[in-house]
């Protein structure tokens, strides 16, 4: 019979073994089915933690750049993301989410990006490899992982030295055995328990950084196993990775140290030990050195595994869709595409248009302009990020896209209505005047104020919009704003057709200014009192023909008010 240790050694090693295969063996069945299916679970994430990466890089920076939030909130982009988030990681979530936003009109590496998404979508083995590699890094809620390489600055933990001194007492308390093992016992006993109140009393006020670190380490780990990847395709970026990895590996060793409140079996035997050797919060420090003295390498590592991720996430949402195409871009102020799509609709009405400099879009309630410009708002967002439009073409010019679309009233600032509109249109002014190329997007402008000063502030903002660089798509119930503004905007709308007493849409957008209302419509088949529609009717024809409104008499009001008490 062989060595029962040898035995037991060698049971272990196959039991890890068998359950790795195994745990693998179903994670890459879980996701061929994915990838089969086009359709995916996603983890429950945070979404202030998420944007933790995106709100870093803003913080740093004071420049513009990117998606602000309300055009973001305008257009459900939330939404969007979420649709599209097949990332495996914490790191994947948190780029995607910022390359959502990131908009930058030069463009730059844009091919490269393209050629990944190919790369990843197309080859099988690799992909699976980076997947499977990537889901062992795995999800976590406030990690924050990014703000160590921007301007936050981590501070150590003070007076680092007393804990290498604690953590040095049990050994010599272990060598002091060797000369008197009674003095030995005792010294070990209180050197236990002095390193334990310290421990204890620390560990709190220290446990949320604990959790950032041990997901730094993770990710050092994760660069680490993608550098073992063979891809010809993906040389450039194992190599970036392996590079950035050499000043910063010894993160992966510490971060083995630090407590990670797994909760294991034997967890407690290993929170003893770090402990007695103070190794949470001297693996804390080094880890932190480390970082700061290496942020750039540190950054480089995070954001290629996250491009990766991210460029997995993009190449299955495309597989997912019945139709994309890629953006071709050009210098004009012209916007053409065909069969475009709203990516949140399930079986949305295609449209295909021209647009010029300045246009606007009229159409009755409910007719599908609002949902028109939302959808060209956020594909021009998508071909600029991820270089994926749900079209069969598309071509514009690199711009910023912002919107002035939902808005409310701020309570908290005391903003009315009103005001919370013109500062949200404020903001395309003043992207203009900045000299910024932009596409700006307006649903229903200037409608919290009186019927006169609405007309005369729209129609001079639509001038000024239309006078200055830049390209803007508007939508209004107001048809005046056709005949005013007629010589600078190219006009659209959508209509719809009454049959049976129904309003029908055919939601597709023509050429022309709308002719049509259907709001008193809507009223008399929702069986509205006959005095209301027809006092309605009468009112709106009486202004169509004379320009100005008829004065409502008290007779009138009492014959409403007579109909309404019979009926």
């Amino acid at each position: 019979m062989g060595d029962p240790l040898v035995i037991i050694v060698t049971s272990v090693i196959i039991f890890m073994a068998y359950h790795f295969l195994t745990r693998n063996k179903k994670k890459l069945e879980k996701l061929r089915r994915e990838w089969k299916t086009g359709e995916f679970h996603a983890l429950s994430e945070d979404l202030k933690s998420i944007s933790s990466y995106w709100s870093n890089k803003k913080n740093s920076s004071q420049s513009y750049f990117g998606v602000d939030q309300l055009t973001w909130d305008d257009l459900a982009m939330d939404e969007i993301f979420h649709k599209l988030n097949y990332t495996q990681s914490t790191v994947g979530s948190e780029y995607l989410f910022n390359q959502l936003r990131d908009i930058d009109p030069k463009l730059e590496g844009i091919n490269e990006q393209e050629e990944l998404y190919f790369l990843l979508a197309n080859d099988q083995a690799l992909r699976e490899q980076v997947l499977l590699t990537l889901s062992g890094l795995g999800k976590l809620n406030y990690t924050n992982s990014s703000s160590f390489f921007h301007e936050h600055h981590h501070e150590k933990i003070d007076h680092s030295y007393l804990y290498i001194l604690l953590a040095l007492l049990p050994i010599a308390s272990v060598a002091m055995m060797f000369f008197s093992l009674q003095y030995g016992i005792v010294s070990l006993i209180l050197t236990f328990t002095i390193n334990m109140l310290v421990y204890y009393r620390n560990k709190n006020r220290l446990e949320n950084k604990m959790f950032s670190i041990t997901y730094a380490a993770a990710i050092i780990n994760t660069g680490k196993k993608l550098t073992t990847i063979n891809h010809p395709a993906l040389g450039a970026y194992v190599k970036d990775i392996k590079d950035n990895l050499k000043p910063i590996k010894k993160i992966s060793f510490w971060g083995k140290m630090v407590s990670t409140g797994g909760g294991g079996e034997f967890d407690f035997v290993s929170e003893y030990i770090r402990m007695l050797f103070m190794l949470d919060f001297i693996a804390y420090n080094r880890i932190i050195e480390t970082i700061t003295d290496h942020k750039e390498a540190y950054r480089q590592v995070w954001e290629r595994i996250g491009e990766l991720d991210a460029a997995i996430a993009v190449a299955f949402y495309r597989k997912s869709l019945d139709t994309y195409c890629r953006p071709a871009f050009i210098e004009d102020e012209n916007l053409l595409f065909e069969n475009i799509a709203h990516p949140l609709i399930s079986h949305p009405v295609t449209n295909t248009s021209t647009l010029g400099k300045s246009t606007l879009v009229t159409g009755s309630n409910a007719s599908g302009k609002s949902t028109y410009i939302k959808a060209v708002a956020i594909n021009a967002i998508l071909a600029q990020t991820i270089h994926t439009v749900l079209a069969t073409k598309w071509t514009m010019k690199p711009s910023y896209i912002v919107t002035s679309m939902a808005i409310q009233d701020n309570v908290l600032d005391g903003d009315s209505y009103f005001i919370a509109e013109i500062k949200s249109l404020k903001r395309i002014i003043k992207l203009i005047e900045e000299g910024k190329p932009v596409i700006s997007f307006i649903d229903e402008i200037l409608k919290g104020t009186n019927t006169i000063e609405r007309i005369a502030a729209s129609a001079s903002m639509m001038e000024w919009l239309a006078s200055n660089k830049g390209m803007n798509l508007i939508a209004s119930h107001d048809i005046e704003l056709t005949e005013m503004t007629r010589t600078i905007y190219t006009n659209y709308h959508f209509r719809e057709s009454i049959e049976n007493g129904e309003v029908l849409f055919d939601y597709k957008i023509h050429d022309g200014p709308s002719r049509t209302r259907n709001a008193i419509k809507l009223l008399e088949i929702l069986a509205y009192p006959e005095s209301i529609t027809e006092n309605a009717n009468n009112l709106a024809k009486h202004f169509t023909e004379w320009r100005n409104w008829e004065e409502i008499k008290g007779d009138e009001l009492s014959k409403s008010r007579a109909f309404s008490d019979k009926n």
